[in-house]
């Protein structure tokens, strides 16, 4: 559990403060309506006991009202009028008050969730591939929004009412020490009560968020692989099991309620039985002459204040058991740090020519064997590499280190001579682009997605990228062109038009490397026909590296590696290694590849 003090709440304090000057002014008023609420019975002691039996009024009150003697009914107006504008005063500084700490709130939850999304798109993709998406969103959204409520309720209920509380008290121990001690006697009553019930209230708020986030997550995989779920006719299955994890959040959100539905109550019963107790004991004092009827009325009216701020923190606790658990899961995923780390003293270098060299590299996942070993290779801007291997020999690992999504256990990946690590990872990221065989769209227009590629780009540019790499034909043939809505994940194209999208943001970024994961896989021979001119585009300038099972579509690379068990076994040209015996000849029957070399390089 984060402790008050922990990291987490001091960066939680940290958002706090930067909207100190609302949450100050919102207090302000929220402690002067606390002080009008003190105000308030006293016109009631005065009609009692004044108006009503003809007790002469106290020195103070002789300096501002009319004599009970000579003009009680005058005195009655007064104080009458008195408690109206004691009323219409509480309500100002109430909505003041409440309107200032709701808008603070809110600029805090929305800068929580910035701040806990960006560190969250920051870490590394093994966290990515450990959670859920719908887990993350569960976390950004929800757990924060309990912080926002949180913060809210602390402004809004628990600082007045606790001045209201400590108020109320200090008057009723003025008036009379004795009876004031009897009623401050129900309070340790009600924070024991309370502490009881937050904890019962934060271990059920526990579970019922975390089968809330599993829930979240599992449903929109499904979502995301409703085509798998229609194809393999799992509908049925897909549905009793969003029954299970419905009914394992029902379970724990019935806990929750009945915890929540017993403090209440509880809290309500042990007020009313000192509210008669103290009724009593106040009768017993006027029949003595110790009490005026109106001090008792002020005591009861009092009283009343205090069980209404009671019930108010009854239910902030409820708020407060939620916050605690949505910072426990808050805190959990801000601890998680990057294995990708950048110095403080990292390179921005003005420009970048694209020398990418693998200097004796090894590197394994954790917990698992190395993926890569001992990898050593050089390409220059305008030259083209090929990996060629069999699934699991460090293709993808090799191309996930010169994005620097990962770093080397061993070795160097260096880029114009500069050891990665060294450099500033926006620098990196903008400079070596990564085509995946499933490239990644937004939900979002189709110029929007190659715009994407250059901050800054707008509708012209990605049009113009698409022109210059020669995909505008594809794009242009869809329903509505450049401006046709994509869905999500691009599921409304084709994989060969989604990779021909990711060919011109890749040529609009103009990065100085790129690496293209499967290029030509699953496409028709004319859309692979253009995405290679399209790729022929950009090797012209740029330093290419080609992972392909297709050997056609590298063979015109200046240099293959062949790679078995993350290391390389062979390494030439396409004529040198199909020429002499080993695994890339083998590949190269086992394919049947008769068919000429797509060019990427221009002659």
């Amino acid at each position: 559990m984060s402790r008050i003090g922990s990291p987490t709440w001091r960066w939680l304090g940290g958002h706090v403060r930067l909207q100190w000057p609302r949450l100050g002014a919102g207090a302000s008023a929220m402690a002067l309506r606390a002080g009008v609420l003190l105000l308030l019975p006293w016109p009631l002691k005065y009609i009692v006991d004044s108006v009503l039996f003809g007790k002469p009024l106290g020195a103070w009150a002789a300096l501002w009202l009319p004599d009970p003697l000579a003009h009680r009914l005058l005195l009655l107006n007064v104080l009458g009028a008195s408690i109206l504008l004691l009323g219409c005063v509480e309500a100002a500084l109430a909505c003041l008050g409440n309107r200032l700490l709701l808008d603070a709130a809110q600029r805090i939850g929305a800068s929580v969730g910035r701040d806990f999304f960006a560190h969250l798109l920051r870490l590394p993709m093994a966290f990515h591939r450990r959670h859920l998406s719908g887990e993350l969103m569960a976390r950004v959204g929800g757990d924060v929004g309990a912080l926002q409520q949180f913060v809210a309720t602390v402004g809004m209920d628990v600082v007045p009412h606790l001045l209201t509380m400590g108020g109320i008290l200090a008057v009723m121990l003025a008036m009379n020490w004795r009876y004031g001690l009897l009623t401050l006697a129900v309070a340790p009553v009600l924070i024991g009560i309370a502490h009881h019930f937050a904890a019962r209230i934060r271990s059920a708020s526990r579970v019922l968020r975390k089968r809330e986030g599993e829930h979240s997550g599992a449903t929109q995989e499904v979502f995301g692989n409703v085509q798998l779920a229609q194809a393999c006719a799992r509908e049925t299955h897909e549905e009793r099991q969003f029954g299970v994890r419905a009914a394992a959040v029902q379970e724990a959100g019935l806990r929750l309620n009945r915890v929540q539905a017993a403090f209440g109550p509880t809290m309500n019963l042990v007020i009313a039985a000192a509210t008669g107790v103290i009724a009593w004991y106040g009768a017993m004092l006027v029949l003595r002459g110790s009490l005026t009827a109106g001090e008792l009325l002020v005591f009861l009216a009092y009283l009343r204040a205090i069980a209404t701020p009671a019930r108010q923190m009854a239910k902030a606790g409820r708020i407060f058991g939620r916050a605690a658990v949505a910072l426990e899961r808050i805190d959990e995923f801000r601890l998680e740090a990057s294995e990708i780390g950048e110095s403080a003293a990292a390179l921005t270098p003005p420009d970048c020519a694209g020398r990418l060299e693998f200097d004796a590299v090894s590197f394994g996942y954790e917990g698992g064997p190395p993926a890569v070993r001992d990898i050593s290779f050089s390409l220059e801007p305008g030259r083209t590499l090929a990996l060629v291997g069999a699934t699991g020999a460090g293709k993808s690992t090799l191309a996930a280190l010169a994005a620097r999504f990962n770093d080397p256990g061993r070795g160097a990946v260096r880029l114009d001579g500069r050891d990665l690590r060294e450099l500033s990872l926006r620098y990196v990221r903008t400079r070596v682009a990564l085509i995946a065989q499933e490239p990644l769209l937004f939900h979002a227009p189709l110029w929007a997605n190659i715009a994407y590629g250059r901050e800054g780009a707008g509708r012209a540019d990605a049009v113009a990228a698409a022109m210059a790499a020669g995909v505008d034909e594809v794009i242009a043939a869809l329903p509505g062109g450049f401006d046709a809505l994509l869905g999500e994940r691009g599921t409304t194209l084709s994989g060969g038009q989604r990779q021909c999208i990711a060919v011109a943001r890749a040529l609009l970024s103009d990065a100085a490397v790129v690496i293209f994961d499967e290029p030509s896989s699953s496409i028709d021979a004319l859309t692979e026909r253009r995405l290679m001119r399209a790729l022929k585009v950009l090797a012209q300038r740029r330093a290419v590296m080609l992972i392909a099972h297709r050997l056609a579509t590298i063979a015109d690379a200046d240099q293959i590696l062949v790679l078995d068990r993350g290391a390389i076994v062979q390494r030439g040209s396409h004529a040198q290694l199909s020429a002499a015996a080993g695994p890339y000849a083998d590949l190269w029957r086992a394919h049947g590849e008769s068919a000429p070399p797509l060019r990427l390089v221009a002659a």
